[in-house]
């Protein structure tokens, strides 16, 4: 069976993409924990000196002055095991971000700063340290019996965000729609094995059967229960089972979750490279922005004359809130 985690980055900000992360791993058994399974290679919190990967909420390990080196370890270790052979390392962030589930391109290259995609997913790690780590991942993974089967993240730029928004009615809605393609994707991955999802809770929500309902077409649902601890549901297609659970913090109990959390963080912290260097080029003295809303809010004002002069619509630059 498959058991998978998905988690989203940057709900709130007023710049720069939402990203979905996802992770998936084909396990000899629902009750397979991959953290004990990969004690050797990668931990919560490994110690300073440990030279483990660290998999854990990306809030925790993008922390401090190492925090982005730390989880671009882990993002590229994972993403090598992935694609071991893929050539292009110094162009990979434009396969990372156009693989599958990738959303429509001429979307994302209405914002100028994300048509030129070709370069290095990550910046501070080399291919022969990923190489290292994904090895030693490798080796652990089988003799646990289990595999990396997919992972990524989607990222839907501030045009697309606005589109979901007018489509779906507002914030929830635009930020499930996204959630669902992902879900789709990990559907069509794992080829009618049994799945079981976890997902990090999406705000206060607590009922999802009629939005699963919707945008998976299941022959039948079950609800297991709904509630602020989690939400449980299992799926019937075609004689297959898919176990969906909707939990607060939980990529502090699902290794898939928090590997997902990270792959999240991760693209949109370099899709966030991208912005400041376009900008950054045509005026050299605006300080870089994270997007957030407060920090958005002063670099938009900053760099007003600059966009005056550039004429960006609103609506590929600006995500309405």
């Amino acid at each position: 069976m498959f058991l998978a985690g998905v988690d989203e980055a940057g709900y709130g900000p007023l710049l720069g993409p939402l990203t979905v992360g996802f992770a998936c791993f084909r396990v000899p058994s629902p009750g397979t924990d991959l953290w004990e399974v990969l004690r050797e290679t990668a931990a919560r919190r490994p110690g300073r000196r440990d030279r483990r990967l660290r998999v854990d909420d990306s809030k925790r390990v993008n922390q401090g002055p190492r925090g982005r080196e730390r989880m671009e370890r882990t993002v590229l270790a994972f993403r090598e095991l992935l694609r071991p052979a893929s050539p292009g390392w110094e162009r990979d962030l434009r396969a990372w971000v156009e693989e599958p589930p990738s959303g429509r391109s001429g979307e994302r290259e209405r914002a100028p700063w994300l048509r030129d995609l070709d370069h290095p997913l990550g910046t501070t790690v080399s291919r022969e340290r990923a190489r290292l780590d994904a090895a030693a991942l490798d080796r652990h993974l089988r003799r646990g019996g289990a595999h990396l089967a997919a992972f990524g993240a989607r990222a839907v730029p501030a045009v697309e965000w606005n589109r979901l928004l007018d489509r779906h009615g507002g914030k929830a809605g635009a930020h499930f729609a996204a959630v669902a393609e992902v879900l789709r994707h990990l559907l069509r991955e794992t080829a009618g094995a049994p799945l079981r999802v976890e997902v990090d809770r999406h705000g206060a929500r607590t009922r999802y059967r009629d939005l699963l309902e919707r945008s998976l077409a299941p022959e039948a649902i079950e609800v297991h229960g709904e509630g602020p601890r989690g939400s449980a549901y299992t799926l019937h297609q075609g004689g297959r089972e898919i176990q969906i659970r909707f939990q607060e913090e939980a990529e502090d109990r699902h290794f898939p979750v928090a590997l997902a959390s990270l792959a999240a963080k991760h693209t949109r912290e370099r899709l966030m490279d991208l912005w400041n260097a376009w900008f950054g080029r045509r005026a050299p003295a605006l300080r870089p922005t994270k997007g957030y809303t407060q920090d958005g809010r002063r670099w938009l004002q900053e760099a007003g004359g600059l966009l005056r002069e550039l004429e960006l619509p609103a609506e590929v630059l600006v995500r309405r809130l």
